[in-house]
């Protein structure tokens, strides 16, 4: 956030904004302060994200060697969903990657168009292991008879995962100027996009109908939940308008309308549930929220 506050917010010539870009001794102290600010935070945050990336990938590499938790996880219907941010922030990492550290990183902006080859085939093993997990997570389900009221909606990730890997290949497919690059990446990003809506209206669909039947909301703890539907709704919104915006320009057609409408919904969407829930969990925020002890699916509401 801090990135796209600059990009727009400074003057810079064509492309992704560089620190060099942002000169310091001809700010008002008002902007100084901001610029100087922001610029610390993205600092800070992209260390914090590739130490913290590489940590993880280490566990990440021992947790597999071990196969007994992966094999055990993997084959919990109601568990085997968790895995998934895993691929979430790997597939976050590459717009960190173009954005923050070729802001301070002058190689990268400079040579972005000569690492969109090796970005598509990062995408491509994002996008791989993604319908691979998915695979197993359905056969899973399938395979135990897993019943739908006892899920709630953190089983959402997964569609969620697919929004986000889906973003990543839209983004290859936005800034390369390869059209090879462009069409391959435009076409996994259809793919995932269709793939992660299917899933998404599939089981939003089963857990309304669960509620509605037991006629019982969750355990106070995983109430915040609901509020995942938001940002999986933007993160289609945006994946379709990218998609869309490709078409246009490949076919030389204009869905300019069809584009607005996508974007409007997607939000539409967005806004309509978050007045839902609020309204729908309001004994929760009234009488639980406060008192409550941290659970981590407070953080859907953020």
């Amino acid at each position: 956030m801090a990135f796209n506050f600059l990009q727009f917010a400074v003057p810079h010539g064509k492309g992704l904004i560089r620190f060099s870009d942002i000169i310091f001794d001809q700010l008002s102290i008002p902007q100084l302060l901001i610029y100087s600010t922001l610029v610390a935070i993205m600092f800070v945050a992209l260390i914090v994200h590739v130490v913290l990336t590489a940590l993880f990938i280490k566990g990440l590499l021992g947790w597999i060697a071990d196969k007994t938790a992966p094999s055990k996880l993997l084959n919990d219907p109601y568990q085997n969903v968790t895995v998934f941010p895993i691929i979430g922030s790997l597939a976050m990492s590459a717009s960190v990657f173009w954005s923050p550290a070729g802001f301070f990183i002058p190689q990268i902006a400079e040579n972005l168009q000569a690492l969109m080859l090796p970005s598509l085939l990062y995408f491509v093993i994002l996008w791989s292991a993604g319908f691979a997990l998915e695979w197993k997570v359905v056969k899973v389900w399938f395979a135990t008879s897993a019943k739908t009221d006892k899920f709630n909606f953190v089983w959402l990730l997964d569609a969620f995962v697919f929004g986000l890997v889906s973003l990543a290949g839209s983004g290859i497919a936005a800034t390369s100027v390869n059209p090879d690059i462009s069409a391959f990446a435009i076409a996994g990003t259809a793919l995932s996009v269709l793939i992660g809506l299917a899933i998404f209206v599939v089981k939003l669909t089963l857990l309304i109908t669960a509620l509605i039947k037991t006629k019982r909301l969750y355990d106070n703890p995983v109430l915040p939940a609901f509020f995942l539907v938001v940002p999986i709704a933007c993160l289609y919104g945006l994946s379709l308008f990218r998609v869309a915006s490709y078409f246009q320009t490949f076919l030389q057609i204009n869905i300019s309308g069809t584009i607005a409408f996508i974007m409007s919904f997607s939000y539409f969407i967005a806004v309509g549930w978050v007045i839902f829930a609020v309204f729908l969990l309001g004994y929760y925020f009234k009488n639980y929220f406060l008192k409550s002890n941290y659970s981590a699916p407070q953080w859907g509401i953020v």
